[in-house]
């Protein structure tokens, strides 16, 4: 009786890891955000077709825009629901802030291969003057001014992320900042009295507009190499 009683509650135990394990897994395969050390940006990897990114985490909210394959998110957090995992993302280049499915998304390698895990410190290891490179790049602060040497630090962090600084000829500092080794904005703001911000691209460079400022940039300064 002992036995049979024994093999009953084993049996039964056995269900419940059972029924319990797909919760289990989906739990341990939720990937971490960036401050836990996860991967900074996912890439959408559908094999076909495109994917949804939602409203909120779940197959039936509204669709806020369709994501191809290669397109690089922005790692905002992810958390199961509805029986699958969802992570809060939004496109790296610009688009609506939403949800999509974690079966989709996979660390996200920068353009010069590394996968950037973690929060970048780019920004502060500059703000303290701790430099990966430093050189002199072309700038001017107003349009009828030719382009001059100014000297420039950079602080680089993984995947592409960096801090550049520059030394305008006036003395002024101006950070510029790189994610993914795209120049995506400087320390300035439109209520300061500057222009927007802007960047083209010929070959390996970028020429980066801070309202009047003018700055060149070779891929190099980001990425190292």
């Amino acid at each position: 009786m002992q036995t049979r009683r024994a093999a009953l509650r084993a049996l039964a135990l056995g269900a419940v890891v059972a029924a319990a394990s797909p919760v289990l897994a989906q739990h341990a395969a939720t990937p971490a955000s960036p401050a836990e050390g996860g991967p900074r940006r996912f890439e959408v990897s559908v094999e076909s077709g495109t994917l949804a990114l939602r409203a909120a985490p779940g197959s039936s909210a509204e669709v806020l825009a369709r994501l191809t394959r290669g397109a690089v998110l922005s790692n905002l957090g992810c958390a199961p629901a509805e029986g699958r995992v969802w992570c809060d993302v939004q496109p790296m280049r610009g688009g609506p802030r939403g949800y999509a499915a974690a079966d989709y998304l996979r660390p996200a390698r920068g353009p010069n291969g590394d996968t950037p895990m973690g929060e970048d410190d780019s920004a502060l290891r500059a703000g303290r003057g701790e430099f990966n490179a430093s050189g002199t790049i072309p700038c001017a602060e107003a349009p009828e001014q030719p382009a001059t040497p100014c000297p420039f630090g950079v602080a680089r962090g993984t995947g592409g992320d960096a801090t550049v600084i520059v030394t305008r000829p006036s003395g002024a500092k101006r950070a510029i900042f790189f994610i993914h080794g795209e120049a995506v904005g400087a320390d300035m703001s439109q209520a300061d009295g500057y222009g927007p911000f802007s960047v083209r691209r010929e070959a390996d460079l970028s020429f980066v507009d801070v309202g009047a400022e003018r700055y060149e940039l070779f891929d190099a300064i980001p990425l190292g190499g």
